[in-house]
């Protein structure tokens, strides 16, 4: 993936970030296209938006965050979800062995739903699930990697969806 880039990481130190602002609300975020981290405006280190937005993270995503002092600016590890077609996430248990996956999402059928209950409905089971057993690993500084292979994913998606239409 070439990309045109707008910024100067400050976890990597490379030209690699790519700044958007939302059309709607105004919102600037930024994300790292080496290192997978992402940050928004309204992310200022030790404020009561980042208090409650660490509520919704994993520990792993609150204890590798970064803390731009040139910006006060609090940096997340990015969480791509993409409905019916996978997603791409963190793992580890601290930044030395961080790494990237991205896992399909596959199609439950026949008995299989019955093993995936929706929680608080007993006649309900789930049609789809993360298939995380099959995740594909990158490095830490793979990012791009990751990312390319659940476009690809989408992709392929996509393709499967234009082949059903004809």
């Amino acid at each position: 993936m070439k990309l045109d880039y707008d910024e100067k990481s400050p976890l990597t130190g490379n030209h690699c970030v790519l700044v958007e602002t939302d059309e709607t609300t105004g919102l600037v975020s930024y994300i790292c296209m080496e290192s997978g981290f992402t940050t928004h405006e309204k992310l200022t280190n030790g404020s009561k938006f980042v208090q409650n937005y660490e509520k919704n993270l994993t520990q792993l995503m609150q204890d590798v965050k970064f803390i731009d002092t040139d910006r006060n600016l609090t940096w997340y590890p990015s969480f791509i979800q993409i409905s019916g077609v996978g997603m791409l996430y963190v793992i580890g248990t601290s930044a030395a062995n961080m790494q990237w996956q991205v896992a399909r999402v596959v199609d439950l059928v026949g008995d299989e739903r019955l093993k995936y209950p929706v929680p608080g409905n007993p006649k309900e089971y789930y049609t789809s699930r993360l298939d995380v057993e099959n995740a594909i690993t990158f490095e830490s500084l793979q990012f791009a990697d990751a990312l390319d292979m659940l476009y690809t994913y989408t992709a392929e998606q996509e393709s499967n969806l234009e082949k059903h239409e004809d």
